[in-house]
């Protein structure tokens, strides 16, 4: 076993990858973590080291995740590397079928996905309408912005004028505090 904590990640995909050839499984481009790749390829060097028959199927050879395990389903042949169920079924629709037959042929083209007739008619009102499902941005006009930054100007005013009328106020309340104590101070120092 190799020491793997000082290993960067495209050097422990490069030793997964090799090692990977020499079992027989598929190799990867990525892992979720350092921690999943050093996992890996311990993995793989446990194998190299404990010899057992392996049989390479065409399941094996398909796609791996991110983890090292083979994806649920491989379509990549079927489709684009950027298709999926959403991009499919969205140019089905723009030929002109309908909600079934688009989501017989998903579930021809995708086997192990979860899309419903909802997700079809959501697909199909999605072409109609691009800003379905995201937040409008509304855009002020210039004169907007001014009125809104006047309105917040004129509240900071009156915030600081209500705080300097307080301060006053106090300020004054001290004074005539301090005065009445040494008028009181005075009175007792003066005997009678």
């Amino acid at each position: 076993m190799t020491d793997l904590k000082g290993k960067s990640m495209s050097e422990l995909i490069a030793m997964y990858n090799e090692l990977a050839t020499k079992v027989g499984k598929a190799q990867v481009t990525e892992f979720k973590s350092l921690a999943a790749a050093r996992s890996a390829v311990t993995e793989l060097e446990t194998k190299m080291e404990t010899p057992e028959t392996v049989v390479v199927t065409s399941a094996d050879v398909g796609t791996v995740s991110a983890d090292g395990t083979p994806a649920k389903y491989d379509s990549s042949s079927k489709r684009g590397p950027n298709q999926g169920v959403g991009e499919f079924s969205k140019n089905l629709i723009k030929e002109g079928k309908t909600n079934a037959e688009v989501l017989d042929a998903v579930k021809k083209q995708f086997p192990a996905a979860k899309t419903t007739t909802g997700c079809i008619a959501y697909y199909r009102a999605a072409i109609k309408n691009p800003n379905l499902g995201k937040r409008a941005k509304v855009q002020k006009t210039p004169a907007e912005l001014r009125a809104a930054a006047q309105a917040l100007l004129d509240a900071a005013t009156a915030t600081e004028v209500q705080i300097a009328e307080k301060e006053k106020a106090e300020a004054e309340k001290k004074a005539a505090a301090d005065a009445q104590a040494a008028a009181q101070t005075q009175g007792e120092a003066q005997p009678a």
